[in-house]
């Protein structure tokens, strides 16, 4: 990893919730047009890194440093046309359709039609633009946030080294959308040089796609190293708290 190109820097993070350990002594970089995967059982910490990275949360402890400058020291507006957050996000509560639901991604600005038009098309999503949001399934409204977060940090613009972080992307998806999805934001990381962090259960998904790869367990970082050598049976046993086996990829890099 080079220390110049680093373009997320997570320094020594801590978050406590009352006497519970969320995140302890956290610390990793990420360059421009990098993967990281973050792994861990349910508990782990991951989504609230997540959160942490996305600037939506507290921290007791730490810093986090985006493009050379404090998370903190950026305005509302100033992160939100360079970072995107995919999580896991409530039904819409009234009738949307998916074109007004994807230009929710620039909210403080009149929709752009042809980009609305461009992110959906990237996600293959654009025969649904017309449907009510809430009448697709889960996999095909996780593709439609992937669109929206497209749109807001200006994909078809080409606006460079931006920031996306997605919490669990492939849940809900089968195999043949889950490779679909990967591939899309490993596209995207290394065409504008955006860094790419995302959280998973699954080591193949870190194995198809991933630079590098973050292990968590009870809130700690147990390793953060290139995704060869951060994968293998000890390693994942350490992880998860149980023996695992290791499994070749599912697809190729």
């Amino acid at each position: 990893m080079s220390t110049e190109r680093a373009l997320l820097r997570v320094l020594g993070v801590g978050r406590r919730a009352g006497t519970a350990l969320l995140l302890e002594s956290v610390s990793f970089a990420v360059d421009e047009g990098a993967v990281l995967a973050v792994l861990g059982a349910n508990g782990a910490g991951k989504s609230t890194l997540m959160a942490a990275l996305a600037g939506d949360s507290t921290l007791d402890r730490g810093d986090i440093e985006f493009s050379g400058k404090p998370l903190a020291a950026w305005s509302p507006l100033e992160l939100a046309s360079r970072r995107a957050l995919n999580a896991s996000e409530p039904p819409v509560p009234f009738a949307m359709s998916v074109a007004d639901y994807v230009a929710l991604g620039r909210p403080f600005a009149a929709p752009d039609a042809e980009a609305v038009t461009a992110a959906l098309a990237e996600c293959h999503a654009d025969p649904w633009r017309a449907r009510d949001y809430a009448t697709l399934s889960m996999g095909e409204q996780l593709r439609v946030q992937l669109a929206r977060s497209l749109y807001q940090l200006g994909a078809s613009e080409g606006r460079t080294r931006c920031l996306w972080l997605l919490d669990e992307p492939c849940a809900h998806l089968d195999m043949v959308q889950r490779q679909f999805v990967l591939k899309l934001m490993q596209r995207f990381a290394k065409a504008l040089q955006w860094a790419v962090v995302f959280s998973t259960h699954d080591p193949m998904e870190a194995q198809a796609i991933a630079d590098h790869a973050l292990l968590m367990r009870h809130g700690r970082a147990l390793l953060h190293a290139p995704t060869e050598h951060a994968l293998d049976e000890t390693t994942l046993s350490a992880c998860y708290g149980q023996p695992i086996v290791a499994a070749p990829a599912f697809i190729a890099k």
